[in-house]
């Protein structure tokens, strides 16, 4: 998958080991990466950045703390740490993808990376 390749050429390039993950609209994980020396606790965290981008259809960290300790109870994949994005086409959500493992500055730079590999307007 091209969104993966190119998030792990930015891991790379950043000298970082994260998981990545890509969902469909309806929150089921299509793809799936975790680089050789990543965390282990990498593989939960980012699908829940990826299942949370596209179930809210916006980045992930957009929630105030207040909420989104009660959004973590209520949804048990919600969270609210950055390194999340949807994927639209002409305005619609179509899916998310998600870095974790690294830094949040890394995870977000990782991601973005993925997103742009598809190369949307």
């Amino acid at each position: 998958m091209k969104m993966l390749a190119a998030g792990v050429a930015k891991a790379n390039e950043l000298g970082c080991k994260v998981s990545l993950a890509v969902v469909d609209q309806s929150c089921r994980l299509i793809g799936f990466l975790m680089m050789d020396g990543a965390r282990h606790f990498s593989i939960i965290t980012t699908q829940r950045k990826a299942i949370t981008s596209a179930s809210q259809r916006m980045p992930t960290g957009y929630a105030p703390e207040e909420n989104a300790i009660s959004m973590t109870v209520r949804m048990g994949d919600f969270t609210n740490v950055t390194g999340g994005f949807p994927i639209k086409i002409d305005g619609e959500v179509i899916g998310a993808v998600a870095a974790g493992g690294a830094s949040i500055e890394q995870d977000v730079m990782v991601a973005k990376a993925a997103l742009a590999a598809l190369q949307l307007p």
